[in-house]
């Protein structure tokens, strides 16, 4: 009975251990600190961000494989959808990477 014991509580530990793992790093485009990657976040990933809904998102991805990697947070403004009230919602949550990296939507 006691080896059932054990080997239930190891299955435990392991199980959770593997969901910390899936849960760091699921986050991929995430810039640390809850900061959201203008290039390499995915569209699912950009609806994190305060104003951003499936629609908006999906053309913020449109938008830089079009014109390519933004080069700073403001060229978010040139997404049609995306005025100065949204951006001001936002800007203290994005982040614009050296090396971007333009990344699939989803």
């Amino acid at each position: 009975m006691r080896n059932i014991y054990q080997l239930s509580r190891s299955y435990f530990t392991i199980s959770l251990l593997a969901l910390m793992l899936i849960v760091s790093f699921s986050g991929v485009g995430f810039a640390g600190d809850g900061q959201v990657d203008l290039n390499t976040s995915t569209a699912k990933e950009l609806q994190q961000l305060p104003g951003i809904g499936k629609g908006l998102a999906k053309r913020i991805v449109e938008f830089r494989t079009a014109n390519g990697p933004f080069k700073s947070a403001e060229d978010l403004m040139q997404v049609r959808g995306i005025g100065k009230k949204t951006f001001a919602k936002m800007k203290e949550r994005i982040t614009v990477g050296d090396s971007p990296q333009v990344a699939a939507s989803e």
